[in-house]
């Protein structure tokens, strides 16, 4: 009995020909992810006190340029990047003073990073996410520690369901400098497919 052939046996592939085919998402992340996420931003702005008198947490604080108090400290922009599913990535914009060149020296660079005990506690599994984690755009996800003694708090920008929260930046706090496209803060689920109510505190651009 004659044994057929196996006609893929002298087939060869040379993987060192594909090497190339990932290098520009490698090189620019950011070009690859606005093709398949729509970018938003959130800050949650703080105000100071002033000596005479205050600015009541209940006034608004998203003013105009011209209007904008002097003791408004630098905006702490987090981006948020929504899925054709609707779910959201958020994550440390690059205008966050953690992120900006001009701030280093008065804000040090980044040492740790602290997730919520509510965070990391937050059972996420079952049918919907039901026992997750309910999140508003203000709750605290993560604070940021820095060289210079200087935290920020990382907040979730959008109301939903945690789904995921990127344990890498508690162990290695250095990859939101390293591997931006790899540190994000967390992953949420809006309860609604609306993106104009999902994305309801979110702007367009930080200018």
């Amino acid at each position: 009995m004659m044994v057929a052939e196996d006609p893929t046996s002298s087939i060869s592939y040379d993987l060192t020909a594909y090497t190339q085919l990932d290098k520009e998402y490698k090189e620019q992340p950011a070009l690859y992810l606005n093709r398949y996420f729509s970018q938003q931003f959130y800050t949650h702005t703080v105000i100071l006190k002033r000596k005479h008198g205050e600015i009541e947490p209940s006034q608004p604080t998203d003013l105009p340029d011209s209007q904008t108090p002097a003791n408004i400290v630098p905006k702490e922009w987090q981006y948020v990047l929504m899925s054709p599913n609707k779910l959201c990535v958020i994550g440390i914009a690059k205008q966050h003073p953690l992120l900006d060149p001009a701030m280093r020296e008065q804000v040090g660079s980044i040492t740790k990073v602290i997730y919520a005990d509510n965070v990391k506690n937050s059972v996420i599994k079952g049918k919907g996410k039901k026992q997750s984690l309910r999140l508003m755009p203000s709750t605290k996800i993560c604070t940021v520690q820095t060289s210079t003694g200087k935290e920020y708090i990382l907040r979730a920008a959008v109301k939903g369901v945690l789904m995921e929260w990127n344990s890498r930046l508690e162990t290695d706090p250095q990859l939101i400098y390293s591997h931006p496209e790899q540190a994000f803060v967390a992953i949420i689920k809006p309860g609604t497919d609306d993106s104009s109510k999902i994305l309801s505190d979110c702007v367009s651009s930080t200018d």
